[in-house]
């Protein structure tokens, strides 16, 4: 699986844990007041996972820039060995 699609299913799993968390809280029998307090508990965990998500892709993102740099000087300088 490539890392492309890694990312979004990364993404995809976190807006259907977001879903279906807030479907849970809004379809709760419970008075407003703990639903809403609920609500905003959930809401704190999704950004919380969203941030971690974020990181993670842009970790793996800085981490394949950084090979590609490195195999892209190796070329060259296998290129420059070769004409000389």
């Amino acid at each position: 699986m490539s890392k492309k699609e890694n990312s979004k299913l990364v993404m995809a799993a976190i807006v259907g844990a977001a879903a279906g968390a807030l479907a849970g809280v809004l379809f709760a029998p419970e008075s407003g007041k703990k639903s809403r307090k609920k609500l905003k508990k959930k809401a704190n965990q999704l950004k919380d996972d969203i941030t971690e998500g974020v990181e993670s892709v842009a970790s793996k993102g800085i981490e394949s820039v950084s090979e590609l740099k490195d195999d892209l000087m190796e070329s060259a300088q296998n290129m420059l060995k070769d004409k000389a």
